[in-house]
């Protein structure tokens, strides 16, 4: 090789490797351009999603048009797997708010809808806890109870074990099945309930407690033994103020008087 071709060959690599750099960076901006609006649509969804779990209250008239809303985006090519959890998400408390005003028509129909969501969504994400949780409580309510099932609840728990905002959901739909759990399950429920009432989830705890929990309540009030002391002696005064007759460890019980 000459001189002069030695030295158009050093010469021609860099423009050819400039010309392949710069093509790229266009079609990177190209995709953000074609992409940001779809995106920058899809990103409320998910704050949508997180108030609902949080517990915020919605009126079923109100998230219909966010229902369609997210059913259109998830008509996308490019549709974030969060888009689906939230879809999910809507569809799980317009099934609950239709359940509580005591509903039938169409509740099979939404039932339907909702597991599809959930199903999809997990096909896509499969390390959403929240959505595991409801997929267990989805397949129990719709045919049953089944053994099987506890796979679900066991994989919430192993996803997600210290989320207080799923823990809220998932502690109460989990006592109501507490006898059939196998124990390290259970012992999960029980060691959740307890962070319930360290992260402070007065009211939560006092209702799971009152609720599907009264009839595991020595169990719980054991599980509460960890917790620290100002956080069980908090908790103590919530429910006898309340009238419910329990044990907590470390904290006297006041004496009862009829004025209480």
């Amino acid at each position: 090789m000459t001189a002069v071709a030695a030295y158009r060959s050093s010469s021609e690599a860099p423009v050819a490797l400039r010309f392949a750099v710069f093509g790229l960076a266009v079609a990177a901006m190209a995709w953000g351009f074609y992409t940001f609006p779809i995106f920058w649509r899809q990103a409320p969804f998910s704050e949508i999603k997180r108030h609902i779990i949080a517990g915020d209250p919605y009126r079923p008239d109100v998230l219909t048009p966010f229902k369609d809303a997210i059913g259109d985006l998830g008509e996308g090519k490019w549709t974030r797997p969060s888009v689906l959890a939230a879809a999910a998400v809507v569809d799980l408390r317009l099934l609950e708010a239709a359940i509580a005003r005591g509903e039938t028509a169409g509740l099979d129909r939404l039932m339907g809808e909702t597991d599809a969501l959930v199903r999809a969504s997990l096909a896509n994400a499969p390390a959403d806890p929240f959505l595991w949780t409801v997929l267990f409580w989805l397949e129990n309510t719709k045919d049953g109870f089944k053994r099987s099932r506890l796979a679900f609840l066991d994989m919430s728990y192993r996803l997600g074990p210290n989320e207080g905002w799923i823990a809220i959901k998932r502690n109460r739909f989990a006592m109501a099945l507490y006898p059939t759990l196998p124990a390290v399950l259970a012992s999960d429920v029980v060691g959740e309930f307890a962070r319930l009432v360290d992260s402070n989830y007065m009211n939560e705890a006092y209702e799971i407690l009152s609720g599907p929990g009264w009839p595991v309540r020595k169990e719980l009030m054991a599980g509460l033994a960890g917790v620290d002391q100002d956080r069980r002696e908090t908790f103590a005064r919530y429910v006898y103020r309340r009238g419910l007759d329990v044990e907590v460890p470390g904290v006297v019980r006041p004496e009862w008087r009829p004025w209480h």
